[in-house]
């Protein structure tokens, strides 16, 4: 933590810091006020109520009156405070005015402190309770400049200077009594010190991170144009693209094997990018969006949709088999996303697996959760490669056995679609024994 002992904060955070720390004194005094004149009122009425001579008491002369000047000077600071932070402008002769409060208030406290402590008993150096609660309380709870602090200690170094002799006439207990007063308003000036530093600090580390979250949000916003050019003007000339091959198809000559396979390379390398496009959009919409539009969905008749759209509608599947819950299971989700999330699951089960391998879909209740497994018996993941999965541009993307490509998007997708819906994905794997994903969604 840097030490600001005689220095104002970093010029290009003082005046915002001073902004801040005027607005919190002025709140802090309103506070402090408050219950300094309540506590004034308690002392009184229990005076009152037993009848106690408070003069007496605590062996200060005209204790009870300057008790009762506090009900009339207390309730001056408050609304004084009330009014500034009710009509609060940062504007120098606003600020100007709003801390001189704070420096009188401070002033008051001590002083009264300070008194009392001279009339308690002659010799002030056995009797420094009051003085010392109130400087160690301003310096807490206000905030000063080091310029502020030294008028506060160099004020109250030479009152007590002047009140001394008046009751004592020892050389040398008034050289104790200088001493000791020194000594507090030393803890008070680096006390205060402290604590401006502190919040100086906390106030500069948090200017810092505002301005990084925001540099941050104009970086998304960057992203989220780049990506929408993306859409626009990668997706139609691949659209074209592969329009025209599948006119060029049409028209090559049956004979020309080489043309066909030239013609096929083209159409599968714009399906691949189509699908990296494709991919990077959904990442970009499922980071600014907070929620999806969900609706309520019976998952048993809902995955069993799914299962029998891969049978029937996909290539490659050769044993998908899907296991309802024993009862219906109801949640509320987004059906087009949570399609999305048991297509990329099967999908990668399929590309890990070797034809013949069953791949199993599983649906159960558990602890007022829906668990959804998608369970392979393929390669598996390898332990070192586990902790990446769900990353964006995973590095545990791999080929999958047919040697189908892989970006490493689609499992990041999933988990961002997952945790949108206030759920959670998991994977558990053993290499060359395959692999499980479990999703569980609120039910």
């Amino acid at each position: 933590m840097k030490i600001y002992l005689l220095a104002r904060t970093d010029s290009n955070a003082a005046s915002a810091f001073r902004v801040h720390y005027i607005l919190e004194n002025l709140k802090a005094l309103k506070k402090i006020s408050l219950f300094y004149f309540l506590g004034v009122i308690g002392v009184i009425i229990a005076a009152n109520s037993f009848r106690l001579n408070l003069d007496a008491v605590v062996s200060i002369p005209g204790f009870l009156t300057s008790l009762y000047s506090t009900l009339f000077i207390t309730p001056l600071f408050y609304f004084g405070s009330h009014l500034l932070i009710n009509n609060f402008r940062p504007k120098k002769s606003f600020l100007r005015l709003s801390q001189a409060l704070v420096m009188f208030f401070a002033l008051y406290l001590i002083s009264r402190g300070m008194l009392n402590t001279f009339y308690a008993m002659h010799n002030p150096r056995n009797s420094l309770t009051m003085y010392m609660i109130w400087l160690i309380t301003i310096s807490i709870f206000f905030v000063f400049e080091y310029y502020e602090t030294l008028l506060i200690s160099v004020i109250f170094l030479v009152a007590f200077s002047v009140l001394l002799p008046y009751f004592q006439n020892s050389n040398d207990e008034i050289i104790k009594n200088q001493f000791v007063s020194v000594a507090l308003l030393a803890i008070f000036f680096f006390s205060s010190r402290h604590v401006f530093s502190y919040r100086a600090n906390h106030f500069i580390q948090l200017k810092t991170i505002q301005e990084k979250n925001l540099e941050i949000e104009n970086a998304n916003h960057l992203k989220d144009e780049i990506l929408g050019i993306v859409a626009h003007d990668l997706r139609n000339p691949l659209a074209v693209i592969e329009g025209v091959t599948n006119l060029m198809v049409i028209d090559v000559n049956a004979d020309d094997i080489e043309s066909k396979e030239n013609l096929g390379m083209i159409k599968a390398s714009c399906e691949k990018a189509r699908s990296i496009i494709n991919d990077l959009i959904e990442v970009a919409r499922n980071d600014s969006i907070e929620n999806f539009g969900v609706e309520e969905v019976e998952l048993n008749q809902f995955l069993s949709n799914i299962t029998n759209e891969w049978l029937h509608n996909r290539t490659g599947v050769t044993e998908l088999v899907f296991t309802e819950a024993k009862k219906s299971v109801y949640t509320r989700v987004n059906k087009e996303k949570i399609q999305r999330v048991m297509d990329n699951l099967i999908s990668n089960a399929i590309k890990f697996s070797i034809s013949g391998n069953k791949i199993e879909v599983l649906l159960k209740q558990e602890n007022g959760k829906c668990i959804i497994e998608v369970k392979d018996h393929g390669l598996g993941i390898p332990d070192e490669l586990l902790p990446y999965v769900f990353d964006r541009f995973s590095r545990a993307g791999r080929k999958g056995v047919r040697g189908e490509d892989s970006v490493g998007m689609g499992l990041n997708i999933a988990k961002q679609i997952i945790k949108k819906h206030g759920g959670d994905i998991t994977v558990e794997s053993i290499e060359q024994q395959g692999t499980t994903f479990t999703i569980a969604l609120p039910q």
